[in-house]
């Protein structure tokens, strides 16, 4: 492994192909990029939000913008995928304490881009972080019926765990267990 972090941690972030051939930029979420989150979940549909929140969620507010694009890296990890200057996905890890070897994800790709692979890049490049960090354990609640979820963490290249509860997969990815190839 590399001494340094992967090249999407500076400012200008990095470019991807997706699997339909269009060209992205990934790069860290900053608070500059308010506006553009409003914009981006003002664009979701309650389905969308439903999954990713459990329930309907309202406009973000001026706090919850300030907390979601108040990120450390290290505690706190957000990465937004940019296409003509808007965003249409963000990935994170939250640590559930400072310092902790696990981190929950988070993943929300806005409703006309999903499809095109933008969850499973995003997924491998916060794999991809994590160890430089001390991150050894992701976990995920994802609802039953979100199965382009599940799918994501499934075919992440690592061993996971899965138990349900109330409609809801606790999944959790050993960082430290990769699948054989």
């Amino acid at each position: 492994m590399p001494n340094t972090p992967p090249d999407v941690l500076h400012p200008a972030g990095v470019h991807r192909v997706l699997r339909d051939g269009t060209t992205v930029q990934v790069r860290l979420l900053t608070p500059d990029d308010g506006d553009r989150l409003r914009a981006f979940d003002a664009g979701l549909s309650m389905e969308s939000t439903r999954l990713r929140y459990f329930a309907p969620k309202p406009n973000l507010s001026d706090k919850d913008v300030a907390w979601l694009t108040d990120v450390d890296i290290v505690n706190r990890c957000a990465l937004v995928v940019i296409e003509h200057d808007h965003i249409i996905a963000v990935a994170r890890w939250m640590r559930p304490k400072e310092d902790s070897p696990d981190a929950e994800v988070a993943f929300l790709v806005a409703d006309g881009e999903q499809g095109r692979g933008i969850g499973t890049e995003l997924c491998a490049m916060l794999i991809e972080l994590a160890p430089f960090y001390g991150i050894t354990e992701f976990t995920a609640s994802v609802l039953f019926e979100n199965h382009p979820m599940a799918n994501v963490l499934r075919h992440c290249g690592y061993h996971i765990s899965v138990t349900m509860d109330s409609g809801v997969r606790e999944m959790v990815i050993d960082l430290t267990s990769p699948l054989d190839g």
